[in-house]
């Protein structure tokens, strides 16, 4: 009885070290060195604020037409007429590396070919404001006759502490994959 356990445990061992062995999979490149210079983006010397703006879906009935995707919050460029398509923006002084919130801009909004221009607001995304993180967000309900095709919006942002003729401005890349699209329907 004794050989029966020994042996199993030897097996036991063996399999582990096995799977182990295949579970690292086959050895990796060495790393791509770090190329030469200093690669802090801070300070940026072209650029004053670095946007990351996405669009996702809205939750069902909050659309002011009573239309919704067939998902909630998914990252979509795609949107039906009579949709409410949701920015969340996230923004980085790039002169200072700092992440930028309400108290740090005078205002924000989205422009759309054909709409008045929509308000960006600093707000959580959860529903716990102690835990969600926070997010400059728009909303904007697709009319139901608004032209099919890419939208060139442009997102406008102010900082508190510059001068008058100063602003932020993002918009997309010519990449039409990548736009945000009004479809007809899905």
């Amino acid at each position: 009885m004794k050989l029966t356990a020994a042996v199993a445990t030897v097996l036991a061992w063996a399999l582990l070290a096995a799977s182990a062995a295949i579970a690292a999979g086959p050895p990796q490149p060495p790393p791509i060195p770090t190329p030469p210079g200093d690669q802090n983006p801070w300070p940026a010397k072209k650029v004053d604020v670095a946007f990351y703006v996405e669009t996702v879906t809205a939750n069902k009935n909050e659309s002011i037409y009573g239309k919704w995707a067939p998902t909630a919050c998914t990252q979509t460029n795609f949107f039906a007429r009579g949709e409410r398509v949701v920015f969340h923006i996230g923004a980085v002084d790039a002169h200072t590396g700092q992440v930028l919130n309400d108290k740090l801009i005078k205002y924000a909004y989205l422009r759309i070919p054909g709409i008045d221009p929509v308000k960006v607001t600093f707000t959580p995304h959860g529903k716990d404001p102690a835990t969600a993180p926070w997010t400059f967000t728009g909303r904007w309900d697709v009319p139901l006759d608004y032209p099919l095709g890419v939208v060139p919006f442009k997102l406008v942002m102010k900082l508190k502490k510059w001068g008058a003729n100063k602003v932020a401005s993002f918009s997309q890349l010519p990449l039409a994959p990548e736009n945000l699209t009004i479809i007809d329907s899905r």
